[in-house]
């Protein structure tokens, strides 16, 4: 009896230290490993994505007729996307460097009297970045010049032609030593002119204006503003640290004790900021542009069509800035504001971003409302650039979309877009 008793305690001393273990097992706080901040979770961005080959355009495209007539030819425009899809297919081969005020060229010839095709980028593009639109072969410039035209030419007749590349540096160009083209190919980039609508210039070519007022309609959008939980699942690691603070100025500010955005809601902005420790080797332009096009592709994503206006001047040891100006149909939107919708400012270091500002509205371009117009012509403008007082300063002249925000819509107004020497831009309607 007394064996039988001492056998049924045992049974019961082990299934209570099992159970124990159970419990032990199921219950014990787990294991903690703390989270890799440089690591994002895949979140739902707001936007879409697009590649770098969707934001590299020229903002014109002149062709030369001769006869001193010139076709002004933007983005999305029919012939505009041929000429440019032909020039794409076509090689340049090696360059030579050279001073434009001294080469054998006459300009004023070449702008008037013979057939040509002019292509512009307003601010200037790096030969690393331009390589990844056009087929440039061979070895590169080793010098840092931004391009800022490429200017294709023959003089007919079966003669070869020239190709030349323009920088931002005055004076300061590359001759093309292979360029595929003929005499005949540029006789058929001609075609593409509009010869319905013709351009002429008073200033050697520095901007182009309309013989007739340009036919441009404005739209009216409804709108929503990006809010701070939509930035908090796209931007940080873990939204539920996030620390909140109001600055005397009624900005807000959110942090999740590294990264952290602010949010403007009088001037509808937005900025962000992820400090990067200095390093001191040269950063790559095209890997940190790739770097922060990927990054708003995996986060906000692109809210319209973009175009790389601004790259770093040289190779920085420190953040390189980029811009990227917002496209509507075939013309650029340009606001006279630092802190205005339609552009995206961004801060990058060794494929690292360290900051980038936006703004909050979001157009619902499902509400769009379309009202006919038309602006200026050249004449007409010209008379009118004779009162304005910092005529001296302006640099360049082109229609654009200058955006005119109220409580509930955003409106896109045609107008021509003046570009002054200190960066800033007016516009006369």
């Amino acid at each position: 009896m007394i064996e039988s008793l001492k056998s049924i305690a045992l049974v019961i001393l082990i299934g209570t230290s099992l159970y124990q273990s159970f419990l032990l097992a199921s219950y014990s706080p787990p294991k903690i490993e703390p989270i890799q901040q440089s690591n994002y979770v895949q979140t739902e961005t707001l936007g879409k994505q697009a590649e770098l080959q969707d934001m590299l355009f020229p903002d014109q495209i002149i062709v030369h007729l001769g006869n001193q007539q010139h076709s002004v030819l933007y983005p999305t425009n029919y012939y505009y996307t041929r000429l440019l899809d032909n020039i794409k297919q076509r090689s340049f081969r090696g360059f030579r460097k050279t001073s434009m005020y001294l080469v054998n060229v006459n300009w004023e010839d070449v702008r008037n009297k013979q057939q040509g095709v002019e292509i512009r980028f307003r601010d200037g593009i790096p030969f690393t970045i331009l390589q990844q639109v056009l087929r440039i072969e061979g070895e590169l410039p080793a010098d840092n010049d931004k391009v800022t035209r490429i200017w294709i030419y023959s003089k007919g007749n079966n003669e070869d032609v020239r190709a030349f590349f323009f920088t931002d540096s005055p004076g300061v160009g590359y001759e093309v030593i292979g360029a595929d083209f003929t005499s005949k190919d540029v006789e058929n980039f001609a075609a593409f002119g509009d010869v319905t609508n013709l351009y002429k210039t008073t200033n050697s070519g520095d901007y182009y204006l309309p013989v007739k007022a340009l036919r441009l309609p404005s739209y009216t959008f409804n709108y929503t503003l990006l809010t701070a939980d939509q930035l908090k699942q796209s931007l940080f690691v873990d939204p539920g640290i996030t620390r909140y603070l109001k600055e005397r100025d009624g900005s807000e500010i959110y942090t999740d004790s590294k990264r952290g955005f602010q949010l403007n809601r009088d001037l509808r902005w937005i900025t962000y900021s992820d400090p990067v420790a200095p390093v001191e080797s040269k950063s790559e332009v095209l890997e940190n542009l790739l770097a922060g096009i990927k990054f708003i592709n995996q986060h906000i994503g692109w809210d319209g069509k973009y175009m790389v206006a601004r790259t770093p001047q040289k190779q920085l040891f420190d953040n390189q800035a980029f811009t990227f100006r917002q496209y509507y149909e075939s013309l650029p939107i340009v606001t006279s504001q630092p802190e205005g919708y339609g552009f995206l400012k961004m801060q990058v270091q060794k494929g690292i971003i360290s900051g980038f500002e936006r703004s909050m509205i979001i157009p619902d371009l499902k509400t769009a409302q379309r009202r006919d117009g038309e602006i200026l012509s050249g004449d007409a403008l010209e008379e009118r650039l004779q009162y304005y007082q910092r005529r001296s300063s302006i640099v360049s002249i082109f229609p654009a979309y200058h955006p005119v925000v109220s409580e509930k819509t955003l409106t896109l107004v045609p107008a021509w877009a003046l570009e002054l020497r200190d960066g800033t831009y007016d516009f006369i309607e």
